[in-house]
């Protein structure tokens, strides 16, 4: 991991602001993104995005990162809440630091404490972003974040929220209940209710279940199979995005059919049966918008 610079500031409540020795160098060109993110998926999705911006500069620019600190015992972000709780504290502590690892390698200051206080926001319009992704984030955001970018705010959920399946922090235990073998991944407007804002699109069904039909043994598997598709979602969104400011168009993305912009083969992949391996991540191909 590339050096940094941890400020700690009593009134971020908990965490750290890292900031990277080496920034990365950008002019100022493209969108300006900030991203909500933490775990595989999280970090996956901007991963993605970054090699999207080294490939196409003057469309994107990744401006700043919050990420949970599952470790930290004084955030509201515990191992006792969310789908933290599926993890050890040696994988909380490995997930935290693939974002951040992440971050410094990219270039991009990384912040891990409360969002909801005078010192994020403060530090939020210096980043002063024009569009938020959100995927896996452990904090409700207010309206101040969710309405300042003036391009947007997208929140990627692993479940099929359309249906009102799987709302709020615990987004695959309805499915069980229900007994479904399918799920979707859901990208949707951000909004003060916590996951009814209007639906952009949804993924193609996703087997959420093994070979014979029953249930993973751990949520993790079903988790990491479902957001595996974030990082081919959220490149198709950034380039309509990108193409709708082009042609002068604002607001938000109210619409994508993803089951025409999926590929066959990766509608194929998420159809096989999920697996018992909590370290199984289910890659798919990446989007051809990054392999030109």
């Amino acid at each position: 991991m590339k050096e940094y610079k941890k400020i700690t500031d009593s009134e971020s409540l908990w965490g750290d602001l890292f900031l990277p020795d080496k920034p990365k160098l950008n002019q100022g060109k493209g969108i300006r993104l900030v991203l909500f993110v933490s775990c595989n998926g999280g970090n996956n999705l901007l991963n993605a995005l970054a090699l999207y911006e080294k490939r196409y500069p003057d469309q994107l620019n990744i401006i700043g990162v919050a990420t949970d600190d599952s470790i930290n015992p004084n955030a509201r972000i515990t191992k006792k809440k969310r789908v933290w709780n599926e993890y050890n504290d040696e994988e909380r502590s490995e997930l935290r630091s693939k974002v951040l690892d992440s971050c410094m390698n990219i270039g991009v200051p990384c912040y891990t404490g409360s969002v909801k206080t005078d010192y994020f926001r403060n530090i939020y319009k210096t980043w002063n972003p024009e569009l938020l992704f959100m995927l896996v984030f452990g904090q409700k955001l207010d309206s101040f974040l969710f309405d300042y970018p003036t391009i947007g705010a997208y929140n990627f959920h692993p479940s099929d929220l359309p249906k009102h399946i799987g709302i709020g922090p615990q987004p695959f235990h309805e499915a069980i209940r229900k007994g479904l073998k399918t799920s979707v991944f859901t990208i949707h407007k951000i909004t003060e209710l916590i996951d009814i804002g209007p639906t952009t699109g949804i993924s193609t069904p996703i087997n959420i279940c093994l070979e014979d039909g029953t249930y993973p043994k751990s949520v993790i598997t079903m988790f990491e199979k479902i957001t595996s598709v974030s990082t081919w979602m959220g490149v198709t969104l950034i380039s309509k995005i990108i193409a709708r400011q082009a042609c002068g168009k604002s607001g938000h993305v109210t619409r994508i059919d993803f089951s025409k912009e999926l590929p066959e083969e990766i509608k194929q992949l998420l159809l096989k049966p999920a697996t018992d391996d909590r370290n199984e991540l289910y890659k798919v191909p990446d989007h051809p918008l990054l392999t030109k």
